[in-house]
């Protein structure tokens, strides 16, 4: 069962941002990105698109959901969901992070 709004930091190290959803056994999180669509730069796009890459880095699969896809294919996002749980199991085991409630 997932963990539900969740900060994740490296123990006794950075803080390495907040999950919507968060599966420790299998390191899959979904982030749910409601920021509204922009044209050009976006800092807090960068922001996410590091963030990701950091997780990712340490063996965490993000999965990035907008409210618009929930919206219009909610199948197709639990699908994609269910898939990055499913695979967990065929990747390496991920960093050892400390889960806490935000």
């Amino acid at each position: 069962d997932p963990v539900w709004n969740v900060d994740l930091r490296l123990p006794g190290g950075p803080h390495l941002g907040g999950l919507d959803a968060y599966w420790p056994e299998q390191a899959v999180a979904v982030e749910l990105d409601t920021r509204a669509s922009r044209q050009g730069e976006d800092p807090q796009g960068a922001e996410y698109a590091r963030k990701r890459e950091h997780l990712e880095r340490l063996g965490i699969t993000v999965v990035h959901v907008t409210p618009r896809k929930l919206r219009d294919a909610p199948e197709q996002q639990a699908t994609v969901v269910r898939t990055a749980l499913m695979a967990a199991a065929d990747r390496a085991p991920a960093a050892y992070v400390v889960v806490l409630p935000r």
